[in-house]
Order: C-alpha cells, then sequence, then structure tokens
C-alpha cells in the first residue's frame, strides 16, 4: 500500500513538472517578442517586393528609337482557383485559343497540359509561357476562365525586364548595355536617369520561391526613367557602318572605326565600330574609337608642323632633301613609300605623307631641345585623355622629353606618329579643332534629358582649348590638309563638288616588335573635314590589319569617308552653294510621306510655297509649280481594323501607330517603308504582324 502511494506521488511530480516547464518555455516567448523583439518568421506571409521602374528611352537626333523598354511576362496559372465545372465546360476552346495565339503547340496538346495541371494534388500552380509580349498577354486576359480575373481566372503575369534596339547593330556599342558586370555605353553613363523610381507591389507566396502578385491598395506605381536624346543621326550612321563592313570584308581587316562630329557643336553624329570575323560576320563587340589606343602614325605629321610653324622653326615652302625616301637615325633606318624625289618644299613633302622630310626638318630643329617639341604638343591638348562623359579606359602615352625609355630615335619617329598611344576620337577631336579655327570642344554624344515632352537638362558646348595655335599656322596647316586631297595621298577622292581636307595615316603594327621573317601589318586611317571651305563636320576613318593588297590609307579608309561625305553633303542643304539650293527649289525636294507638321517645316525653311492638310498624317503630291500636302486617312482606318498604306513613312511613325492599334511591327532594313506584308484596304485583328521592309 506505502509501495503504491509512492508511485502516484511520482507521478504528480513528473506531471506537476512538465507542466512547470510548459508554462516556463511559453511566458519565456511571450517575454522575448514584447521586448526583446525578435522577430516572428513570416517567410509564408504576404510582404512588399520592389518593382523596377521602366527605363527611359535613347533617342536619336531627330527621336527615332535607339534603345527602348518593351516589357516581356512569365505567365502563370494558379489551378486551384478555377472552378471546375468552368473549366470543364472552356477547356476545349481555350485550348483552341492558347494554340492559335502562340502557335508552339496543337489545341490538344494543350488541353492534355492543362488536363493534367488541373489534376495535380499538389503544386497547382504552372507555368504556362515565358517571354509573353504585351500584346498577347492581352489577348490571354479576354481568353475563356482567364477573363475573371486572377484571384478566379488564375491568369497571373510576372513582368520581366527586356530592352531592344530597334535599329540592331547601329551604334550598338555607345547606345550600350545595362549589366552586373561590364556595363558600356550611355545605358551606363546616363543609368541614374535612365533608371527613373521604382515601385512597390504586394506578393503571395504560393510555392517555395514563388510569390505571385496579389491586388492591393498599398501598390505603389513605379514612375518612368527619363529619356536621353542623342546627338547621333540614323541615316549617316547606317551610311557609315554600310560602308565601314563592306570595307572590312573587301580587305579582310580586323576591325574598323568610323567617328563624325559636328565642327562647331562637337556633336557626335556618326560612331562606328565594327569588328570581323574569320566567317566575315561583323559585330559591334568593342568601342575602338573611344578605347583603343593606337599610334596616330602619319595623321600626327599635322601635329609635328603646327609645332615647327608655332615655333617659327620653318615654312611650309621651305625645301628639305629627302634624298629618295630614305634616311638613318643612328642605328633605325627610315623609309618612305616608293618614290624617287630629292629635294622638295615641306608642302609637298606632307601632301606625299613623307616620314622622312618629317622626322627630318623636326630631328634638326629640336634635337637640342627635345622639350620644345614636346611643350607644344602637351599645349595642343594631345597629352590629356579627354573627359568624356562615356566612360573610357585611359591608357594614353606620350613621350616626355627625356624620362623613361626616351632615346635619340624617340624624337623623329615621334613626329610621325609612333612611340605613343592616342585613341582614334582623340585625334579627330585635333583635326575639329583645325576646322575649327583653333578651337578644340569637347565630344559630347548626348543632347539633353527630357521628361516626357519637357527638357530637363540640356548639354552645350565645352571648349577644351580656346586655341591650339595662332590663326596664321592655321590657315597655313589648312592649306596643307587641302593639299592632300588635291594632289597628294587621297586625291582619289577629290571631287568637284565640295572641297575635302585632310590626312591619311599608314601605320606599321609590328614595326618595334616584327619577328624575323614575319610580314609587316598595317593599320590604315583617314582624317579630316568638309567642306573645307566653310568646315561643317569632321571624320576619322580607322581600319586595322587589311590583309589583301590594299594597306594604305588613302586606299582603304579615305573612300569610306568620301562615301560618308556624299551622303552627308546631299542631305544638308546649307552646305551647298546657293546655284544649287535655286536649282532643287526649281525642282522640289522628294517628300517622305508621313507627320503633316515635320513636312512643312522643312518646306517653310526651304522657303517652297505649299497647301497643307489640317490632318496629323499627309501624302505628298508634287506639280511642276506647287507642292500639295493632302490628308492621309490614316488613325480613322486603323480604328476600323483597315490597314492603310505605309509606303513612304518612317519606322519610328509606323511603329508609334501601328502597337497603338494593337498590331506587333518586324522590320528590316533602314530608311522609308516601301513594303508591307498586310496591304492597304486589307482587314486586320490585334495581334497580328505586319511585317515592314525598308529602303
Amino acid at each position: 500500500m506505502k509501495r503504491k502511494k509512492t508511485n502516484i506521488n511520482l507521478r504528480v511530480v513528473v506531471l506537476y513538472l512538465f507542466t512547470l516547464l510548459i508554462s516556463i518555455v511559453v511566458v519565456l516567448k511571450i517575454l522575448t517578442v514584447q521586448h526583446l523583439k525578435t522577430e516572428i518568421n513570416t517567410n509564408s506571409q504576404p510582404k512588399y517586393f520592389s518593382v523596377d521602374a521602366p527605363r527611359g528611352n535613347i533617342v536619336s537626333d531627330d527621336g527615332s528609337l535607339l534603345a527602348i523598354s518593351m516589357p516581356l511576362y512569365n505567365v502563370r496559372l494558379d489551378m486551384s482557383v478555377m472552378n471546375n465545372d468552368l473549366f470543364l465546360h472552356h477547356i476545349d476552346s481555350l485550348s483552341y485559343l492558347l494554340s492559335e495565339l502562340f502557335t508552339d503547340k496543337s489545341h490538344v496538346e494543350y488541353k492534355q497540359f492543362l488536363v493534367k495541371s488541373k489534376n495535380k494534388k499538389a503544386n497547382k500552380f504552372i507555368l504556362l509561357k515565358k517571354k509573353v509580349t504585351h500584346i498577347q498577354l492581352n489577348e490571354l486576359k479576354k481568353m475563356p476562365i482567364f477573363n475573371l480575373g486572377q484571384n478566379k481566372g488564375g491568369l497571373i503575369a510576372i513582368e520581366r525586364p527586356n530592352r531592344i534596339n530597334p535599329y540592331g547593330l547601329l551604334a550598338k556599342r555607345t547606345i550600350g548595355k545595362l549589366r552586373e558586370v561590364n556595363p558600356v555605353g550611355i545605358e551606363r553613363a546616363y543609368n541614374q536617369q535612365l533608371s527613373g523610381k521604382n515601385g512597390l507591389q504586394l506578393k503571395r507566396k504560393i510555392d517555395r520561391g514563388i510569390w505571385v502578385p496579389q491586388e492591393s491598395k498599398g501598390d505603389i506605381l513605379p514612375s518612368a526613367g527619363n529619356n536621353i536624346s542623342t546627338t547621333i543621326n540614323v541615316d549617316m550612321q547606317d551610311v557609315a557602318e554600310k560602308s565601314l563592313q563592306n570595307a572590312l570584308i573587301e580587305n579582310d581587316a580586323d576591325w574598323g572605326c568610323v567617328v563624325m562630329m559636328e565642327v562647331n557643336t562637337g556633336e557626335i553624329k556618326v560612331i562606328a565600330n565594327l569588328k570581323k570575323d574569320t566567317n566575315d560576320r561583323v559585330s559591334e563587340a568593342f568601342n575602338f574609337a573611344l578605347a583603343q589606343h593606337i599610334s596616330p602614325g602619319s595623321t600626327f605629321k599635322t601635329a609635328s608642323i603646327i609645332a615647327g610653324l608655332e615655333d617659327d622653326k620653318f615654312n611650309i615652302y621651305d625645301t628639305v632633301n629627302i634624298a629618295g625616301g630614305r634616311t638613318k637615325f643612328y642605328d633605325r633606318v627610315m623609309i618612305d613609300s616608293d618614290h624617287n624625289y630629292k629635294k622638295i618644299t615641306i608642302k609637298d613633302a606632307f601632301s606625299i605623307s613623307s616620314n622622312v622630310a618629317i622626322s627630318k626638318i623636326i630631328n634638326n630643329n629640336y634635337k637640342d631641345n627635345p622639350e620644345q617639341y614636346t611643350d607644344r604638343i602637351y599645349q595642343m591638348g594631345l597629352s590629356k585623355a579627354l573627359d568624356l562623359e562615356l566612360p573610357y579606359p585611359n591608357n594614353l602615352k606620350m613621350p616626355i622629353a627625356y624620362k623613361t625609355s626616351w632615346s635619340g630615335v624617340t624624337l623623329p619617329w615621334m613626329s610621325i606618329g609612333y612611340e605613343m598611344q592616342l585613341t582614334p576620337i582623340h585625334i579627330l577631336s585635333f583635326y575639329n579643332a583645325i576646322a575649327n579655327k583653333g578651337r578644340m570642344i569637347k565630344p559630347i554624344f548626348v543632347s539633353s534629358i527630357n521628361k516626357g515632352n519637357k527638357v530637363i537638362e540640356k548639354f552645350s558646348t565645352e571648349v577644351i582649348n580656346p586655341a591650339i595655335c595662332s590663326k596664321s599656322t592655321i590657315d597655313k596647316v589648312h592649306e596643307l590638309l587641302v593639299a592632300v586631297v588635291d594632289q597628294g595621298t587621297a586625291q582619289n577622292i577629290k571631287t568637284d563638288k565640295y572641297l575635302i581636307a585632310g590626312k591619311t595615316g599608314t601605320t606599321v603594327l609590328n614595326y618595334s616588335n616584327r619577328k624575323k621573317d614575319e610580314a609587316k601589318k598595317y593599320r590604315a586611317s583617314f582624317v579630316g573635314y568638309f567642306p573645307a571651305s566653310k568646315p561643317k563636320y569632321s571624320c576619322i576613318v580607322v581600319v586595322s590589319n587589311p590583309k589583301k593588297s590594299k594597306i594604305y590609307g588613302g586606299q582603304i579608309a579615305a573612300p569610306i569617308f568620301k562615301e560618308l561625305s556624299d551622303k552627308v553633303f546631299a542631305m544638308e542643304i546649307s552646305m551647298q552653294s546657293p546655284m544649287t539650293m535655286l536649282i532643287k527649289k526649281k525642282s522640289f525636294p522628294k517628300i517622305q510621306n508621313g507627320s503633316t507638321s515635320k513636312a512643312s517645316t522643312v518646306l517653310d525653311y526651304l522657303n517652297i510655297d505649299h497647301y497643307k492638310t489640317d490632318g496629323e498624317y499627309m501624302i505628298s503630291e508634287l506639280t511642276d509649280n506647287t507642292v500639295k500636302l493632302k490628308l492621309r486617312k490614316i488613325k480613322s482606318d486603323l480604328q476600323s481594323h483597315i490597314m492603310p498604306s505605309l509606303i513612304g513613312m518612317n519606322l519610328s511613325d509606323v511603329v508609334y501607330l501601328l502597337e497603338n492599334h494593337g498590331l506587333k511591327v518586324k522590320f528590316n532594313g533602314y530608311g522609308s517603308v516601301v513594303n508591307q506584308s498586310i496591304k492597304k484596304g486589307e482587314r486586320f485583328q490585334e495581334g497580328s504582324v505586319v511585317k515592314i521592309k525598308l529602303s
């Protein structure tokens, strides 16, 4: 009896202690939460997520889209919220519509997929489609079941960022790309302005790592980023890239670049950077114009001439004995291209690009005081890297007299563009200063930052050096540069339509480290400005390592310059003579169909009388003595789902109109519309694809 009582007491004590322990744990947990503020695990609770703001657009100088954010969506289905009877009633029609919209599966396959997903006991949150466009998403929202909304229809769209370049390769490296590793170009330089302000969206967790949007009054819509207006001209850029591409393939060259700058403003109108692979495919893989530091070669001879003229060492009509194009400095021999000249004026020596002549006059006049020469080079702004808005590596190299690696042969080789490293855009800025009467200005790629139609910030011309030398020296150097095209190494691009001034360059890439029996490798270049009588644009062309028979700057680079300058001269009426303008006025210009206001502005500028419609879009009609801008019924036709004629319109107008009426636009080529897949007068459905061909 006593033993039994003892057992009962033991059980009571154990139960008491257990209850006491539980109570202590509960009290401690309460105290911890209240006073120590320890967080409760809320991983499964709804919470707010940041929503990326749409990035602003990057546009050309005429407003054409160079980079734009076009959102894509990953679409998922929450099968658990779908009513079973409703699902069974609409499954067939839904499967047909999905198959018709995405064209990746048959309606039978879609039905099997949906039924299987609906019958799953676990994980009824399934992925329907990745990379769905906005137009496709709108079609999905109209379909049976899905049209009931997220909470009953189960359709959940998760936006994903998507940046496209409507013009493809065009200036792609300069436009750039924003990425976690090594972002580049305007996208990087103006990331803060393009980014906008992110929003907030409430989401709920439905599976491991999967959060879906949940309707909430606390959501904050993101604010779109600002737009960046660049200085790039699409038409000029297109000509430069096509010409450069042809030259790379024709001459089997490694890479090339073309940069064109407006003389008075510093605005970069063209910047093409192309690299060719062994299969003759080209890409914009590197910004050679900004980041490739090269020996400028003969294009640097202009700086040497300026130095000598400023220090009154010689005149351009002084003579120099070039001894058939061969001379020796210590143990190194310098040679020219084949010629038989002996005594020749400095002007003529410059026009034939004689290495011997330039190195002799510089070495003879500065060998006892090379610092005087290098100081002149520094004063011209060639020893300091350009402070550009686009980030680029600074590997500039310019010899300093008597410093590291300076020797007796440095001065003569430096005088003809070796022993140094400069970027193509730096060389261009120097020549632009000559065209600009000695005033060196900083190249700029962006003209303004805009919020909608409002200009937030406008960028103006920035002077780097108000005078790289005296005006009298500029006038003499200008005469030399004109002679290069008139009678020298670039006379193959001479034209009677306008005057070109410039300098050819042919650099030996492996001049200092060439192995025995190794063939020479060359880099061809041409830099100058036009029209030389009243410079409007400066331009540099570089083509590296051509492997065919042509190797000289006058043979390879200068023709690219000429093709671009011809196109620009034809486009820019302000550069042409009054007589040419009169002829154009009499015969009337070709008017591109499209915006009435744009066409009328141009005709007003040309002082051409014309009749115009009050409508937003027009089609031009030319007669012998008048111009009529007739009403073009585009919007009314589109609203009636009837395709209007798009022939003659530009791409930006076409994309804006068609996509605002539910159509998808695919295009190839550049310029104006010459063909459309859905013909004028044909009916179309929202979501249809219109293929556009541009001239």
